[in-house]
């Protein structure tokens, strides 16, 4: 897997290893504050998590005047004193904020680059899968024919019991959940229509679509899960079972994004190379950080604002939905092509 070899790179660069196990650290933290909710690990994670992030920034923005490999060790030393000094200094005015929209709009980038990486890892699961039954020559139609109904009939089932949960409720969030579900419903049914189409027309049948679908569906729910938790309750004195749950996730994905980024090096020099690598994973460091220490902090939501967010998260699922859909359907066309122009 590519994104493995990039993360061989990372752990090879010591500035990374840090983050990674600062990150890991600060994650650590909040799992033992969701356990004793006591007021002193709180701060802790706030001083922790707020040097960090701090840390990142300084050096995101060092990063677009020189690279950061020709960096001294002496001056990662300097940014740190500094980044910590800066904890202490603008802490509550970064954490504790008192306009709703200025959380509100980090969450959100921070979503959408997560979001994009958690559906390219639906997509490559998915067509790992495809791939793996279609080298069965004897029996790949059949095999293929029941992965794409077994996958299809247990998205209809999650979605109907999703369906049913948020359509009992009637507060006026969760009839927006409801309608969200709703429209990536239709938006799903659409595609796997293009796919049938696409079969009866060209032979050529995306079967991973419906497992693509089905995984896509999981992590909807739980990123809606992890949003109406903080919506009505203080992740402060979190469900240490969700806080867990949530750090193994968040972890995996920080890694998967690094991994991502530092696989595609040449690639992302080449299209833009006005930023640098770098520059890009400090960036989606400083999103996450923010994000994942800011929970901890209690704070009341406008219904209003939640239902703005809710919108916001509707908007990243049926985008990448149709991204990926619909593109993973025509390079799985073109493939097919490259390869029968090179039997002819």
């Amino acid at each position: 897997m590519a994104f493995i070899a990039g993360l061989k790179g990372v752990f090879k660069k010591p500035l990374y290893v840090f983050m990674i196990c600062a990150f890991t650290l600060t994650w650590i933290l909040i799992i033992i504050n969701s356990y004793f909710s006591n007021e002193t690990l709180g701060l802790t994670v706030l001083l922790f998590g707020g040097s960090l992030l701090y840390f990142a920034l300084i050096l995101f923005v060092v990063s677009f005047i020189k690279p950061l490999d020709q960096l001294k060790k002496w001056l990662f030393f300097i940014i740190y004193v500094i980044a910590i000094c800066l904890t202490f200094l603008l802490n509550r005015s970064v954490f504790f904020v008192t306009s709703e929209l200025y959380f509100i709009i980090p969450l959100t980038i921070n979503q959408f680059f997560t979001a994009f990486f958690a559906f390219k890892i639906c997509m490559d699961s998915s067509t790992k899968v495809d791939d793996y039954l279609y080298k069965k020559e004897k029996s790949r139609i059949t095999t293929r024919l029941i992965e794409f109904g077994v996958f299809l009939l247990l998205n209809l089932w999650f979605s109907r019991i999703i369906l049913g949960f948020f359509g009992k409720v009637s507060t006026l969030l969760f009839i927006t959940v409801f309608r969200m579900f709703q429209i990536m419903f239709w938006v799903n049914v659409s595609l796997i229509v293009i796919v049938v189409i696409r079969l009866l027309a060209t032979k050529k049948f995306s079967a991973y679509i419906s497992l693509f679908f089905l995984l896509t569906l999981f992590y909807a729910i739980y990123i809606l899960i992890d949003y109406l938790y903080g919506a009505y309750f203080s992740s402060g004195s979190g469900d240490p079972t969700y806080v867990l749950i949530s750090f193994f996730v968040d972890w995996f994905l920080f890694l998967y994004i690094l991994g991502t980024i530092y696989s595609r090096v040449d690639y992302i020099q080449e299209k833009l190379k006005f930023l640098k690598v770098d520059t890009i994973a400090l960036f989606l460091i400083i999103m996450k950080i923010y994000v994942q220490v800011s929970k901890i902090v209690p704070k009341i939501v406008a219904e209003e604002m939640q239902i703005l967010q809710a919108g916001g998260l509707f908007v990243i699922f049926v985008f990448f939905n149709l991204l990926f859909g619909i593109h993973s359907i025509l390079a799985h066309k073109q493939k097919k092509e490259k390869k029968d122009k090179k039997i002819n």
